[in-house]
């Protein structure tokens, strides 16, 4: 047996621990029981830990779930920048950053962000906690989605405008799957969003 297997976890990696769990176990529960349901009970039970312990890393449900939402998303669009097996064409470049983009929109933190934000339209604390943290965010799927393109791509004049158009509109009719579930990779605006992409960036 190594040393490492057998040293004692520090206090700061117990507790580094115990919020990945804490965090890990909201963003399930918003993504497969809702934002109603998912009560500091629930993430208590789900992420087997102590109310104590729940209660000292996030002292309020809301501040609570805004955190798991941001550490879920950052987390994956942190991933998906990170993609580098990139096609040399640019035709090809366009469609696989929009299908990428695309993929975003099927994510279950897109599902559990989706939670938040209809729940605080009617709730003004979380709402207060949401809002700069969803900025944050915002800039990170921005950055993400440049990285998706590449840099000769993000310097044509017209793409921040398809950028914004993109993801508006991506996030809009996978808003409809919530209704009708389906898949994704079939969807017909998907042909539209790359079609729309070469011609605005001159491919």
């Amino acid at each position: 047996m190594t040393a490492d297997a057998t040293r004692k976890l520090t206090q700061g990696e117990r507790t580094a621990i115990t919020r990945r769990q804490i965090l890990d176990a909201a963003v399930e529960l918003l993504y497969s029981e809702g934002y109603a349901a998912t009560t500091t009970l629930r993430i208590q039970e789900v992420a087997g830990v102590s109310r104590g312990r729940l209660l000292h890393q996030f002292p309020s449900r809301d501040v609570l779930l805004v955190a798991a939402v941001e550490h879920l998303v950052t987390a994956r669009v942190t991933d998906l920048s990170n993609y580098d097996d990139w096609p040399q064409n640019s035709k090809e470049r366009i469609d696989r950053a929009v299908d990428l983009m695309w993929h975003t929109y099927q994510q279950p933190y897109f599902w559990a962000a989706t939670e938040l934000w209809l729940a605080a339209r009617s709730n003004e604390q979380l709402r207060q906690v949401l809002l700069p943290h969803e900025r944050d965010i915002g800039l990170l799927v921005r950055a993400a989605a440049d990285s998706f393109f590449g840099e000769e791509l993000c310097a044509r004049p017209n793409y921040p405008m398809l950028r914004e158009l993109l993801n508006a509109g991506m996030r809009g009719i996978a808003l409809t799957y919530a209704l009708d579930p389906r898949d994704y990779s079939t969807d017909p605006h998907l042909l539209d969003w790359r079609t729309a992409a070469r011609l605005v960036l001159g491919a």
